[in-house]
């Protein structure tokens, strides 16, 4: 069992803190070079304590204002789900870094316990595709065999889902092979992805959701070192991204608007 600490021990913490006035100070200085025990029991306090001066500069160094903002704003983020997120090794190093200043600011100025910090979902359903289509390569797709009657199943799948009438046809990208459509969910709210392969670019994908946000005309933007074109159309939310040349994507994204 740990002995308590006596007065002369919270004294000499106290001194080994540095927050003596200068008087106590160099009185309790005074001692230590008279007593050698008082010396070693000083010498046995400051090696049982851990080195809180890495802790102090780490702190001193931490951007307070974020830290701060961080901390009171922890508790108001809803969980992100497990499905949004840009790299989740990222996010991991945050929690570890940030979390580990938290922690020992919570413990020295008493603030309230159990701070958690979270992750903010994706802004916008473009985003969360884009970091799906980030995980892409040309083997993710090349590998998929070339079966026509499991490509219109797939298709059918997303037309029942989304109440859509999409056919091999009209969602043809020329020069493309189209490989499979994938049926997913962002926020409740059906996604269907059809996934091409394009022998010069890779991966590109045509997505449609079921938003319920009105009509917006078609739309280039950049997501990470995607191009997307995106628009909406009676209730229903459509994108094209690939790392194709903005004006070829703008292209494919009109035919595919005009078919669809």
């Amino acid at each position: 069992m740990q002995e308590p600490l006596s007065t002369i021990d919270i004294e000499i913490t106290g001194y080994l803190d540095g927050e003596l006035e200068p008087a106590a100070r160099q009185a309790l200085e005074e001692r230590f070079a008279a007593e050698p025990a008082l010396r070693a029991r000083r010498d046995r306090l400051a090696a049982g304590r851990p080195d809180v001066r890495a802790f102090d500069r780490l702190l001193d160094e931490a951007p307070e204002a974020r830290l701060a903002a961080i901390l009171a704003g922890a508790s108001a983020v809803p969980p992100a789900s497990p499905r949004t997120g840009r790299h989740l090794g990222i996010a991991a190093a945050i929690m570890l870094v940030v979390g580990g200043i938290a922690g020992f600011a919570v413990a020295r100025f008493a603030l309230p316990p159990a701070v958690e910090v979270v992750q903010a979902p994706r802004e916008n359903w473009r985003e969360a595709v884009a970091d799906y289509m980030d995980l892409y390569t040309d083997e993710t797709l090349s590998i998929i065999a070339d079966d026509p009657a499991q490509r219109d199943a797939e298709l059918a799948a997303a037309n029942r889902k989304l109440s859509l009438a999409l056919t091999p046809e009209n969602v043809a990208l020329p020069g493309m092979a189209l490989k499979r459509t994938e049926l997913l969910d962002f926020r409740g709210m059906p996604l269907a992805q059809i996934a091409y392969l394009s022998p010069s670019d890779g991966p590109v994908a045509f997505c449609i959701i079921a938003n319920g946000k009105p009509d917006i005309p078609l739309t280039l933007e950049k997501q990470g070192d995607w191009n997307v074109g995106f628009w909406n159309a009676g209730g229903v939310g459509y994108m094209v991204i690939g790392r194709v040349a903005p004006d070829a994507l703008e292209t494919l994204a009109k035919g595919l608007e005009s078919r669809v």
